[in-house]
This record gives structure tokens, C-alpha cells and sequence, in this order.
């Protein structure tokens, strides 16, 4: 089993995890760090790092809000540890996906299926796109 940590700007981390415990429950296993508290991305990586010594056994998913961003970046030097793996595109059906990995970083398919899952979820709506699916819906297949 694995952990998974979020790293983010501002304070999209630590929401993310409020969120997470709402609908999993207070007992996943998950921690935040967001530059709103820890102020430079290389701050995060002491913590995470602390972290990883404290368990040197237990395998790490590290979920960041943005690739390409400071914090992402910085994250990727934990790539050199063969038991963490860095996730960029953090949104809540990623996180919830990732927070129920059960094989851990080990498990790169599962992984990997989590985000093509999550990819497949995002979805553009407007008025023709709702006119359409609901002139094309089955009777009783309500739209909402």
C-alpha cells in the first residue's frame, strides 16, 4: 500500500485532502503541502523527504497541481527514489483515484489507468451539448 501526498500552489493541496476525507473518511492516507504554508516548493520537498526517512519501506505518490509549475518541478528530483513517483494534473476524481491505488508506485498500470479514467471524465457541457444528449436520451435515461 502506498501514500499519497499532494503538493500544490496556494492552498489547493490541503482543500483537495479536506475533500478526500469527506468522501473516503478520516482514514486514508494522505498529507498536503501547499505553498500557501510552506511558502517555497523547496521547503515541500525537506517535508516529503522527512517523510520518506521516517518510512523507508512505505512506496510515495506524489500528486501536483500543475506540470511545468515550481512545484511540480521541484518534486521530480524525488523521481530518483525507486519506491515515489510524481503525478501532475491534480483534480479531486485524480486524487480519489490514486488515494485507492492498491498496488502502489509499484504498480505503474494501475496507476496509469487512474489517470486515463480521470481523463476520460472531463467533459465539456453547454446549451447544444445538453439540447443534444437530452433529444438523444432513452426513455426513463434522465440527463439529471
Amino acid at each position: 500500500m502506498s501514500k499519497l501526498i499532494l503538493a500544490s500552489h496556494g492552498s489547493l493541496a490541503e482543500g483537495m485532502k479536506s475533500a478526500l476525507k469527506m468522501i473516503l473518511g478520516e482514514s486514508i492516507r494522505v498529507d498536503a503541502f501547499g505553498l500557501d504554508t510552506w511558502e517555497q516548493p523547496q521547503a515541500i520537498l525537506e517535508e516529503i523527504l522527512k517523510i520518506r526517512r521516517s518510512d523507508p519501506e512505505e512506496e510515495l505518490i506524489v500528486l501536483c497541481d500543475v506540470k511545468g509549475g515550481s512545484v511540480c518541478n521541484c518534486m521530480l528530483q524525488l523521481c530518483e527514489d525507486t519506491k515515489i513517483c510524481v503525478v501532475s494534473g491534480m483534480n479531486l476524481g485524480l486524487a480519489l483515484e490514486l488515494a485507492m491505488v492498491s498496488g502502489g508506485v509499484s504498480c505503474k498500470k494501475e496507476i496509469e489507468m487512474a489517470i486515463k479514467e480521470t481523463n476520460e471524465g472531463i467533459q465539456y457541457f453547454d446549451h447544444t451539448v445538453i439540447q443534444i444528449l437530452t433529444e438523444t436520451e432513452e426513455e426513463g435515461n434522465e440527463l439529471w
